[in-house]
């Protein structure tokens, strides 16, 4: 049998591997005796000045080479990307499962996977984690990891993720905590099934373990037109919204006083359809889960203002339209209106209705091409148009019907680009690219 171990795929010229031997097709079998699974283990084991390299060569060969890494050179190899862990649970609200038939096929990928955990923030439920991975994160320190917890009742728990069993969460956490990892963890509520006393036993259960755990994200259950999930579970209401925020307050309010956090953080989505003012930045602390739409538009509104300060007029006007979801449009809306009125430009933003997947789903990070191209068309797009970033893929660069921003170009006849990453992305694509 073969052993495991990391292919090299590419070796730089000049580079340090290149002079010890290093050629693509190796496999990295070991180093120090500690196997090498991906290129996490990599980099953490060549954290040392003096390690051995156990290789198997490309020819069959083995060799063991040390290096000496104390001047700091890195080894300039490229290896091979890891085989993604996907998910063994059949959650109740997967959204995975709601999606139409034409979205884009990496979408379909369940992970599960710690790894894109520790790099990219992905949540994982640590159901598909034996004891060695569990050694492996704390002996590696991939801190913090953002866990899918919805419910610490471990019955309600197996019921919402669709297992026979149970998993042992709360032990396992408690595991990687004494262990020195920093959890962020999640709740996707579901309206009449994990919220009420479940919901506060929840938040409870996760507050003790702080500062293990550091924050509570809840976020609402999202439910697009396809499968059959929108037909089984209510919806997430805007006097539903309201009763939760009313909830969860005071429990804030609490862990302010007591650790000096928000700690249970609600996303923008219930004070926006409830009808409720944002709350303030300082109540977001780092804003540590941002990315799953927890403070997204209130970070969007200062540094918007900043930008604004910072800035001087551009040379001439701008004519130009701006594509977002219905749920953040009121907000770009009005910035866009006092950047107009300061700067003598002709800016638009219109708000896309998603008929892709469902009017329902109104954050812009799951627009279509075709939609937004005919919400553009409608509006006219004048000299160029501008699509939320969020809404193309990092990895493959389509968006979520399998269009390109090339193909909503040819659709518009107009210029079209992403909006950037950070709001002074977005200020220096206005003032120097158009």
């Amino acid at each position: 049998m073969a052993e495991k171990g990391l292919r090299i795929l590419e070796v730089e010229d000049g580079a340090l591997g290149r002079e010890i031997g290093l050629a693509p097709g190796d496999v990295i079998v070991s180093i120090d005796g500690y196997p090498v699974p991906d290129e996490i283990a990599l980099k953490f084991h060549l954290a040392e000045e003096l390690v051995e390299l156990r290789l198997l060569k490309a020819g069959g060969t083995e060799e063991r080479i040390e290096v000496d890494l104390s001047g700091g050179r890195p080894l300039g190899i490229r290896v091979e990307d890891f085989r993604t862990r996907t998910c063994n649970n059949e959650c109740l609200f997967c959204f995975i499962d709601q999606l139409p038939p034409e979205a884009r096929p990496a979408l379909r990928l369940k992970d599960d996977d710690y790894r894109l955990s520790f790099l990219y923030g992905n949540y994982v439920t640590l159901t598909n984690l034996p004891e060695r991975e569990l050694d492996r994160i704390i002996a590696q320190a991939l801190s913090p990891l953002y866990v899918s917890v919805h419910a610490t009742d471990p019955v309600l728990r197996a019921r919402m993720l669709g297992r026979r069993k149970l998993d042992d969460l709360d032990r396992k956490m408690r595991k990687l905590i004494d262990g020195g990892i920093r959890l962020h963890t999640q709740v996707v509520l579901m309206p009449g099934i994990n919220d009420g006393e479940h919901l506060e036993k929840t938040v409870a259960d996760l507050g003790a373990l702080h500062p293990g755990v550091d924050s509570v994200a809840i976020v609402p259950l999202g439910l697009s037109r396809h499968g059959t999930t929108h037909e089984r579970f209510a919806p997430v209401t805007p006097a539903y919204c309201r009763k939760i925020i009313r909830t969860v307050s005071p429990w804030q309010e609490r862990f302010k006083k007591e650790t000096g956090k928000t700690f249970a953080y609600l996303a923008d989505e219930f004070y926006i359809q409830g009808g409720v003012p944002l709350p303030e930045a300082p109540d977001y602390d780092e804003f540590a889960q941002i990315e799953d739409g927890i403070g997204m538009v209130r970070r969007f509104l200062d540094d918007f203002e900043r930008e604004m300060q910072r800035r001087r007029k551009p040379r001439s006007g701008l004519r130009g339209t701006i594509a977002t979801g219905t749920l953040f449009h009121p907000f770009l809306e009005k910035s866009i209106e006092r950047f107009n009125a300061r700067f003598g430009s002709s800016l638009r933003v219109v708000a896309v209705e998603n008929l892709f997947m469902g009017r329902s789903i109104t954050v812009a990070g799951l627009l279509g091409g075709r939609d937004i191209a005919e919400a553009l068309r409608a509006a006219g797009p004048g000299d160029f148009a501008i699509v939320p970033h969020e809404a193309v893929s990092r990895v493959d660069g389509l968006l979520v019907d399998n269009l390109r921003v090339k193909d909503v170009e040819r659709l518009v006849g107009r210029p079209v680009c992403t909006s950037g990453r950070t709001t002074r992305d977005f200020f220096k694509l206005l003032f120097e690219r158009f």
